[in-house]
C-alpha cells in the first residue's frame, strides 16, 4: 500500500486528483489541522498484485 500526503489550497484541486487516481484510491481523508494556507490530505493507494 501506498500512503501519499497531499497539500492543496481549493477543494476542486483535491477532487481533480481523485478523480485523476479514480479506482486506485483506497480510501483517504482531511487533515484536523485546517490552518494556514494550504490544506492536506491523507490518500491511500491500492496494491497491485505482482
Amino acid at each position: 500500500m501506498m500512503k501519499l500526503r497531499v497539500s492543496y489550497e481549493r477543494p476542486e484541486e483535491l477532487r481533480r486528483l481523485l478523480d485523476r487516481l479514480g479506482p486506485e484510491v483506497k480510501s483517504w481523508r482531511h487533515s484536523q489541522n485546517r490552518e494556514g494556507q494550504f490544506k492536506k490530505a491523507y490518500i491511500e493507494i491500492k496494491e497491485r498484485p505482482a
